[in-house]
Parts: C-alpha cells; structure tokens; sequence
C-alpha cells in the first residue's frame, strides 16, 4: 500500500447532493465517491477481429483508433470511499454503437461530448459483495467477487486476480505525468443503454508500458478474456498509474433501449 499525497483540491467533490439507490445489499449513495487510492492502467492495441468476436450478442463494436481497437487493463486499490475500502480490477474496451461513424479526431479532442462512444467493460472483479452488487444493481456492470491482492511501491506496482493472472509494472525513468483522463463507460442495465461519465481529479505517470509483465494463471472470466485477445502474448503499449486517485462514480444517463 502507498498512501497518496494529493495536492489538488477537493472541487470534486464539493457541492455533491448524494442520493440513495437501493441494491440488493442495501442502500448506496450516489455518486460513490473515491478520496483515496491507487490505480495502475495497462494499454494494448488489439485486432479489431478478435475484439469483435468477445462483442457478440450487444449492438457494440471496436472503435478504431489508428486501425487497431484500445484495450485497457487496470487494477485500483480504493483506499477511502464511500462504499468502504476495496480492491478492483478491469479489463475493457473503446467501442462505439453498430451503425454510428464518430470522428476519431473528436474522440479523442472532446471524449465527452461523443455521446456514442465509451468503454465497455469486459470483467470487473471486486473483493467486497457490496461494491458487486451496487456495479450490478445500478450499472449492469460484470461484476464478481475475488480475491485480488494489490502492492503499489514508489519504484514498483504488482497485483494478481485470484488464480487467474498477475500482473507487474516497474517504474521508467523515461515517463511524463498528466492530468488524469475521465473514464466514460457504455453499460447495458434492464435492456437499456447507459453511458457514465467517471470524472477524475489527479495527475497520472505515463510511460511506454515496456516494463509490464502479464501471466496467465488459471481459469476464470477475466483470465479467458486476457487469453482470447492474447493479451499475455502482447506488448503493451503505455501503462500510467496514480497513487493520489480522486474520482466519483454518478450515475448514468440513459441512452436508449437495446435493440
């Protein structure tokens, strides 16, 4: 564990007017608020083919960046929350809905204002039932509880899911920090579309992400998805991380039903 020592202020979190949401563990506040923690984010450029084939069944497909599709794997150890302390991991793609054409120029200029566009998200283990059924409940996530240890060291960040993968980044010189991007997710709940619209107050370190090792363990969901975009075979290309994360999670606006 490395305690963040953030020193932006805490706009993000000021004038909030929580509202309880009911889930099958109890009542949740939204939005959840995130005060402390760390995060370590992995990038891959990955076939547009094998993305489609894990896309199967929703009317969502593989934005194109540069002809290849983003994929990001991330793990969080939420240190200060308002659902209480946790671990989380998640594995997930930039897509976009069937039949729309959004401009990659404005994708990545002005993420938030391209409404059909957004991260999908494969799996996202937790290690507490009620942050599963709050991500279930109220945001159709794919959410399951696991074991996930976590270790952010100033020179070194590590994790592993269970029995199904693990995952190390050691620190470059050669990086450069950034004010954090927002995280936009495309969910399905109850038949309808819902785009969230994570907002993010932190600064992140960059590097090329050469210094990342994934291994497959074992069986498990995230671990056959990892293994179907051949993600362990695969150099990533960045990775950031933030031990000072600050963020909310509100909730989504509904986009429409499924069809």
């Amino acid at each position: 564990m490395q305690t963040g020592q953030s020193t932006i202020s805490p706009a993000i979190f000021q004038d909030i007017v929580p509202r309880k949401l009911e889930t099958s563990t109890g009542p949740c506040d939204l939005p959840i608020l995130y005060r402390d923690g760390s995060m370590l984010a992995v990038g891959y450029r990955v076939n547009l083919d094998l993305v489609r084939s894990q896309l199967t069944d929703i009317p969502l497909e593989p934005m194109a960046l540069f002809g290849k599709a983003l994929v990001t794997l991330a793990v969080f150890e939420y240190r200060d929350t308002t659902i209480g302390p946790y671990n989380e991991v998640g594995l997930s793609v930039y897509v976009k809905r069937v039949g729309t054409s959004p401009s990659q120029l404005q994708v990545l200029r002005k993420t938030r204002t391209v409404e059909n566009v957004g991260m999908h998200v494969f799996n996202l283990p937790v290690t507490t039932e009620n942050a599963c059924a709050a991500g279930i409940d109220l945001w159709g996530y794919p959410k399951y509880v696991s074991e996930i240890q976590a270790s952010f060291q100033p020179e070194r960040s590590e994790a592993r899911l269970g029995q199904e993968f693990s995952i190390v980044h050691e620190r470059r010189s050669l990086a450069f920090q950034t004010k954090g991007i927002p995280l936009i997710t495309y969910s399905i709940h109850q038949g309808r579309f819902l785009r969230t619209i994570v907002e993010v107050d932190h600064r992140i370190r960059v590097d090329r992400g050469n210094k990342v090792q994934l291994k497959r363990l074992g069986d498990g969901p995230t671990a056959r998805t990892i293994e179907a975009l051949g993600l362990d075979m695969m150099r990533p290309s960045f990775a950031f991380r933030t031990d000072a994360l600050r963020t909310l999670l509100p909730t989504g606006v509904d986009m429409g039903a499924v069809s």
